[in-house]
């Protein structure tokens, strides 16, 4: 059964996981077995390796996960895999993920690599764009949907999963760049409000195959989703573009965004981030120059980063006081 446009993951979504990261890849079978699903990853692709089978545990039951030489080939078994989680290298990733675009049942591909070449990062991105296809990274953690489908380590271990509401789907949509601030996001908002619905991290490289309008616009058709966060940062202009999208209407539903790295104002020069993407070279790609365009169009902006949980938590309760968000009840973890 297909899903919705607006949904890239749903309970059904099985994904090819290219490398053979037994740590990411058993993280996102417990996953699986927390939330009672079949397991996702129904194929590797693990091209320097001898063997064709690769065992892992679903709960205290082993399952064995065929290993392939190519994308190619594991689509071909697994057509009903529409998710490729490339973990290669940042030498070969730009390649698996071209090679994955040019087949016809993978829809979506998660790029965890750092320091992929920045031209072939926009080929990359130009390519999926024109061909209906979502990029999430390069130098993403990923993305959740929870009670549905985890990429990799998107969320930390199993009791912070838990901890954080990720088992289960709540009324929020999170879009961030930084993975690390995705998890406290996810914490915050699962303190603050009923959990996210839905999250992705973009990826701290300059050049996102997919940006933080494209999943908010997402979101807006999502009818599970009520309200959503924004974490940007300094650097880049990809904040303006989703100030443009509240103020002419293609997002209707209440945005709380900050942009973090208010503090390089203090600095003599020009700062350079964590981030590749971290860096303004212009006023317009300053933290204070993106949160006060996102305030004038029209989304709730707090004064400092420390203000973002009362804020959430505000919009939160006045979205059930008009009825738009009812009581969770909350399901047993096994």
């Amino acid at each position: 059964m297909s899903k919705p446009d607006y949904l890239l993951f749903d309970k059904n979504t099985k994904a090819i996981f290219w490398n053979l990261n037994r740590n990411a890849i058993q993280r996102m079978l417990d996953y699986d077995y927390v939330v009672g699903r079949q397991p996702s990853v129904v194929a590797i692709v693990a091209p320097t390796t001898g063997r064709k089978f690769e065992k892992f545990f679903y709960g205290t039951k082993e399952i064995m996960i065929p290993l392939y030489k190519s994308t190619t080939d594991a689509a071909k078994d697994f057509p009903e895999a529409d998710v490729l989680l490339n973990f290669a290298s940042f030498r070969t990733a730009y390649n698996v993920t071209m090679e994955a675009l040019e087949i016809p049942t993978i829809r979506t591909i998660a790029i965890t690599a750092e320091g992929i070449p920045e031209r072939f990062a926009r080929i990359m991105r130009v390519k999926a764009k024109e061909i209906g296809k979502w990029i999430i990274g390069p130098a993403t953690v990923g993305g959740i949907a929870p009670g549905a489908f985890r990429i990799a380590n998107t969320g930390g271990t199993i009791e912070n999963i838990v901890n954080s509401k990720l088992h289960r789907p709540g009324s929020v949509g999170l879009v961030t760049r930084s993975g690390g601030l995705f998890n406290e996001l996810s914490n915050v908002i699962a303190r603050n409000a009923d959990g996210i619905a839905e999250g992705i991290a973009i990826g701290g490289d300059r050049y996102p195959g997919t940006d933080f309008l494209d999943h908010l616009l997402r979101y807006e058709k999502n009818p599970q989703v009520k309200m959503m966060v924004l974490l940007g940062e300094v650097g880049g202009e990809l904040e303006y573009r989703v100030a443009e999208a509240i103020k002419d209407g293609r997002i209707t539903k209440p945005v709380i965004a900050w942009c973090i790295g208010t503090i390089s104002k203090h600095f003599g020069g020009e700062v350079q981030f964590g981030h590749a993407g971290a860096k303004a070279g212009a006023e317009r790609e300053t933290a204070d120059a993106k949160n006060a365009a996102l305030k004038e169009a029209g989304a709730y902006v707090p004064t400092s980063f420390n203000e973002l949980p009362q804020l959430i938590n505000g919009v939160y309760e006045e979205l059930k006081a008009e009825g738009k968000i009812t009581d969770i009840q909350e399901p047993e973890v096994p």
